[in-house]
């Protein structure tokens, strides 16, 4: 019988809108980098921070730049809503935490 636990990768999730239920959730987006960097050719695949970097900002902004089902629109409690709308994505959410997100990726698919 084999023991050996599989290991758990660390997730990092953003704020996405389901529109079916009409309601926001945590939508992790490391599945899709880690597909994205297995299915790089060995040869082709970042190993430096600053080669992550680029490869991470390559596949997101692919992904989840200006698609509208990866938008959300936040507006505040108090005051002209339609004025102070703003509209973000994913990929904004991403960019906020850039080096955070580059650096799980790193661990997840196992560079130090």
């Amino acid at each position: 019988m084999n023991m050996t636990k599989k290991k758990e990768h660390t997730p990092f999730y953003v704020i996405n809108q389901d529109f079916n239920r009409k309601e926001f959730k945590p939508y992790n987006i490391m599945p899709y980098l880690m597909e994205r960097y297995k299915a790089t050719k060995p040869k082709d695949r970042p190993k430096t921070f600053e080669e992550f970097k680029e490869f991470v900002d390559k596949e997101c902004l692919y992904m989840y730049w200006s698609r509208c089902q990866y938008e959300i629109v936040l507006c505040p409690l108090i005051g002209d809503r339609e004025e102070e709308a703003t509209k973000i994505d994913i990929y904004w959410q991403i960019k906020m935490n850039f080096d955070t997100v580059v650096r799980i990726l790193m661990d997840n698919v196992g560079v130090k």
